[in-house]
């Protein structure tokens, strides 16, 4: 395999396994290790959750450097499963250049839940969380159908690509308003159960995980940059329930 070649697959590689979740670390010593099993010793990788840069010495002894900027990010942990097996095998086997192309497309078109079964756990997750922050049924139900509203609003404000800040400050906003409007109709008895049960549904759990996770392994930059992301998500949150609930509770005179 190729210098170029070689680039291109860890690059690859690398910047999958962080848009799909996984560690800083586990991208960073996977591509250290199909690099070792081609014979290339001399290398440098640097990861961050928005960047990949590898440097490797070329065929004439001169380095070059690969650098993948990474602007989307999501939990799928079957296609990190999926990618960490690629890598023991090319480890183990060192395949062609176009073997591993192949399977990188077929792990890049796994297919993924559907959006009725996301809808269903948005649901779910709503309807669940109201009753354990000490809601009855009606607020149950509100809250479970509020998340379900929650689902195409969040996908429809990621067309824009709006900073993780915005996204939940619309979010959280029209999820307290409806909240608030089924409240002073009469159909349950208070909204605050409500907005918190449909409101689970956008806490950066995974993403306070993941800076923790970063900061034991030992990469400081990685786990600032998400308790960031974090911080900034939950207090778009805050923000926009705060104002919707201020707005239509000085409206209705509650």
């Amino acid at each position: 395999m190729t210098s170029n070649e070689l680039l291109t697959v860890t690059s690859k590689i690398g910047s999958m396994l962080i848009s799909y979740g996984a560690e800083i670390y586990r991208a960073e010593e996977s591509v250290n290790r199909i690099a070792a099993a081609y014979g290339f010793e001399k290398i440098e990788v640097f990861a961050i959750p928005a960047c990949l840069i590898i440097t490797i010495d070329g065929e004439n002894g001169l380095p070059i450097t690969r650098q993948v900027r990474i602007t989307k990010r999501e939990t799928n942990l079957d296609r990190v499963d999926k990618i960490n097996n690629l890598s023991r095998f090319i480890c183990s086997e060192k395949p062609s250049f176009s073997t591993i192309t192949a399977h990188i497309n077929k792990i890049q078109n796994r297919k993924t839940y559907g959006f009725p079964t996301i809808l269903a756990s948005y649901i779910i997750v709503g309807a669940t969380f109201a009753l354990f922050f000490g809601g009855g049924w009606r607020e149950s139900v509100a809250a479970g159908a509020i998340a379900a509203v929650i689902k195409p609003i969040e996908m429809a404000v990621a067309k824009v690509k709006p900073s993780v800040f915005f996204s939940g400050l619309i979010c959280s906003m029209s999820a307290a308003a409806i909240a608030v409007l089924i409240a002073e109709a009469g159909l349950t008895d208070g909204f605050d159960k409500v907005i918190i049960g449909s409101l689970m549904t956008l806490v950066p759990g995974v993403t306070l995980t993941n800076c923790m996770r970063d900061f034991i392994a030992g990469d400081f930059i990685a786990g600032l940059y998400t308790m960031i992301e974090a911080l900034l998500t939950a207090v778009g949150m805050a923000v926009g329930a705060a104002s919707a609930i201020a707005l239509l509770t000085n409206i209705f005179g509650g």
